[in-house]
């Protein structure tokens, strides 16, 4: 490939824990990613290395998070705990077989349809062996079109019963409850046309303990890099730490120049099913 310059890239970064918009920066986000190597030797050859192999990969995303929210708390400091009146809406999609390729659920105006070939367009749903991987596509599809923001705030999960799938919209408040869910196929179910519980919150806080015992890869989610350069519909320079998490750090100045900073930085994960750690470019690609 010839060079160009146009592949000398500079500028910020918008930040995505698990979908949610992280917000302002200040200082840069950082990423570092390090390889641990062993050299191989033996008495023939004396000190010359005859190979190398890669022992491992760490990665670490360095982020000083500027707007200082409790939302941005709850999110990078494990142990904590929330306390708010406020309530977030919701729904749940039952499914009582193996879908076909008739069925669908539609979510905010953004239609998952299940198919039997393998997914190339956010919406697209690889029907399972069983009802179960089927249901964990599902979950996977609704998850992916969130942390690109096709669809917004909102969090899938499979029901531990396996009959289907929850869903939660990521912030507090009524509005949550104008979003729109809709079934077709005939094992597929929806308790209403729109999510609904959602409560506006009026007061809340953040309780921080002291964190001991925490397991961060249990509490790991995506982490997405996406600069502020390219369209948010332009995925091919993003950045995605599959499995992310940190231990929270924060730094308080009440003074007049100076700003409250979160000082985040996110480790990463290998996935413990797929072995991934990172991805740069579009996850459809």
């Amino acid at each position: 490939m010839a060079s160009s310059t146009k592949n000398v890239k500079l500028g910020v970064c918008k930040l995505y824990l698990d979908g949610d918009d992280l917000g302002l920066t200040q200082g840069g986000v950082e990423v570092q990613v390090s390889t641990e190597t062993h050299k191989v030797e033996v008495d023939q050859f004396g000190k010359s290395s005859i190979n190398e192999l890669v022992m491992g990969r760490t990665l670490v995303v360095k982020a000083p998070l500027a707007e200082t929210t409790l939302k941005n708390m709850i999110k990078t400091m494990p142990g904590s705990t929330l306390v708010t009146d406020g309530v977030a809406a919701s729904s749940s999609v039952t499914i009582a077989s193996n879908p076909s390729a008739a069925s669908s659920v539609t979510i905010g105006g953004t239609a998952f349809a299940f198919q039997a070939t393998k997914p190339t367009a956010i919406g697209q749903v690889k029907i399972g062996a069983n009802l179960g991987e089927s249901i964990a596509n599902l979950v996977a599809a609704i998850n992916l079109a969130v942390l690109r923001q096709d669809i917004g705030g909102i969090k899938a999960a499979a029901k531990p019963d396996g009959t289907g799938i929850s869903l939660t919209v990521g912030d507090f408040g009524t509005a949550g409850n104008a979003v729109t869910i809709a079934a077709s196929g005939a094992p597929i179910t929806v308790p209403g046309a729109t999510f609904t519980g959602g409560v506006a919150e009026t007061r809340a806080r953040v309780e921080v303990g002291s964190g001991v015992g925490v397991d961060l890869l249990t509490i790991a989610k995506p982490l997405r890099l996406h600069p502020v350069g390219k369209a948010d519909t332009d995925f091919s320079d993003d950045f995605l730490v599959y499995q992310a998490a940190t231990p929270g750090a924060l730094t308080f100045a009440y003074k007049l120049d100076a700003e409250r900073i979160f000082n985040v930085e996110f480790t990463g994960y290998p996935d413990p099913v797929t072995g991934k750690l990172f991805a740069a470019g579009d996850l459809l690609a």
